[in-house]
């Protein structure tokens, strides 16, 4: 859950497009000549939908808000343990605020995860996290003291560190989005992992691809949890009562999985799991993984000989009233045969599909899925696609968390679409082969939502998608810029973690 504490946004007056809140009213009571306050409910959206645009290399947001940068890829120095100082790693991908103790509303660490898979002979090679302190000040929320690297050595090293989460501990989850399926893929001729020497009895490439946990107050990786599998880990949820893990697996055909503990709250031993629908949709079950290091290396292929249901590139997921909301991010022109073939099943929902073409499946703009924790349901929410108006399209969702502004819940969605074409990018965006992505805000009111019902809150620099983004106690919000065209201008020709305000004016 990226949502990390509760929000305090408290939003009686925004100012968006022109149009103010309604006012609180007043009415005299009839039996006393006092008055009595009557709030009347505000049912505006917090800010007026962005126009689509498919040129811009800034970031692009409603009337009433402003970024400021944070932490950038290079400019920054990182300090080391032994206190030396060396040029911040990029591709920022998830962000943490663990909240300082004493005041948790002002003041605590921001962590910031390193989707990098490349050498670094001073951070490490592969991936990486760093650690900072910022502080709410009157002009906003600042950065207090040295960027601190993360320290991953003492677990054999990490790769292409993704999404995942604060667990009930107080320690990360940071997720190996690592497509390691042999050393060479690692060592990348020298470009990537450089000691491919064997790590914990296995050979380098058998130690990527898992969850990894970090204290991010000592600054270091404490564990590697190969129970929870090898497989391309894309996000983790933790359950307040420290019981369950939820994984997503970032492949086509992936598998959900989940990580039941044999004791709460203590993650280093327990059972993984992959889930498989009911026939008709309505339920589904766990299945059990044979606990031993070659099952949880070869996870996915075991799965999906056990009948496990398989999904195209589950991406983040967000836990809002009982449910998992999972951004599907698809793939286009997918076969489901090979899969079929060795036992795994199809989602009850593609059934429609799959009538009219076989095992091919066009899988263009993907999906946003609900899982209910309480019944095992897992269903489509939202299809991606076209707006009515030809206003744009929502396509291939990715990172995603959620906030509550006044009364209302939103999930908030970022694209990072699979290619240019098909309208993803417009026209300008696929005659000159650029990615362009955008933010959206879901009112979680919303029955049965389509994609008119989104609300788009920003357009991102040219070539970059938005990732990372969580909400601070003020309202403010944490975005990463990740990968952008190194020809933007600066500031958004590198990787970029930014605040973005006016939630709270």
């Amino acid at each position: 859950m990226k949502r990390l504490l509760p929000l305090f946004i408290v939003l009686f007056l925004l100012s968006c497009g022109g149009e103010e809140h309604t006012e609180p009213e007043t009415t005299a009571n009839s039996d006393s000549t006092e008055e009595q306050l009557v709030v009347v409910e505000d049912t505006l959206p917090p800010f007026e939908s962005v126009a689509e645009n498919f040129e811009t290399t800034d970031l692009i947001l409603p009337e009433g808000f402003s970024y400021r940068i944070l932490f950038q890829e290079k400019t920054d120095k990182v300090v080391r343990a032994d206190g030396q100082q060396f040029p911040a790693k990029g591709v920022h991908d998830l962000s943490v605020f663990i909240p300082d103790s004493e005041d948790p509303e002002n003041k605590g660490l921001l962590y910031i995860s390193h989707e990098d898979k490349y050498a670094n002979a001073n951070l490490g090679d592969g991936g990486g996290g760093t650690v900072f302190s910022i502080e709410l000040k009157e002009d906003g929320w600042q950065v207090v003291g040295d960027f601190n690297h993360v320290d991953f050595s003492g677990i054999g090293g990490t790769n292409r560190n993704c999404g995942g989460s604060l667990t009930p501990n107080g320690t990360i989850f940071t997720c190996e989005e690592a497509w390691a399926w042999n050393t060479p893929r690692l060592w990348m001729e020298g470009k990537g992992h450089t000691d491919t020497s064997w790590y914990n009895g296995r050979p380098i490439w058998q130690n990527m691809g898992y969850v990894v946990e970090v204290d991010p107050v000592e600054r270091k990786a404490i564990h590697k949890h190969y129970g929870m599998g090898k497989f391309v880990h894309e996000d983790a949820h933790c359950t307040a009562d420290g019981k369950y893990v939820y994984l997503t697996d970032d492949y086509s055909p992936g598998v959900f999985f989940r990580y039941e503990t044999e004791k709460a709250f203590d993650y280093s031993k327990g059972q993984l799991q992959a889930y498989k629908q009911s026939v008709d949709g309505e339920s589904g079950e766990w299945l059990n993984i044979p606990s031993d290091t070659t099952s949880w290396i070869h996870c996915r292929e075991i799965d999906t000989e056990m009948g496990a249901s398989l999904f195209i590139r589950h991406e983040w997921l967000e836990a809002i009233d009982g449910k998992l909301y999972i951004s599907e991010t698809g793939e286009d022109n997918f076969s489901w045969a090979k899969a079929k073939a060795l036992g795994g099943t199809v989602p009850n929902y593609t059934q429609e599909d799959l009538s009219k073409g076989g095992d091919d499946y066009d899988d263009c703009f993907g999906r946003v899925l609900e899982f209910d924790l309480s019944t095992n349901k897992m269903r489509s929410y939202l299809e991606g696609g076209f707006f009515s108006d030809s206003s744009g399209c929502f396509s291939n969702p990715d990172c995603n968390t959620s906030v509550t502004i006044g009364s209302k819940t939103y999930l908030v969605l970022s694209e990072d679409i699979n290619w240019y074409d098909r309208g993803r990018a417009g026209e300008n965006g696929e005659k000159n082969r650029q990615m362009f992505n955008e933010i959206y805000f879901l009112d979680m009111s919303i029955e049965n939502p389509t994609v008119d019902d989104l609300l788009r809150f920003c357009v991102a620099p040219k070539g970059s998608e938005t990732t990372g983004v969580i909400f601070l106690p003020d309202g403010s919000m944490i975005v990463n810029i990740q990968h952008p065209w190194p020809r933007n201008p600066d500031p958004f020709n590198l990787s970029t973690t930014i605040v973005i305000e006016g939630f709270n004016k």
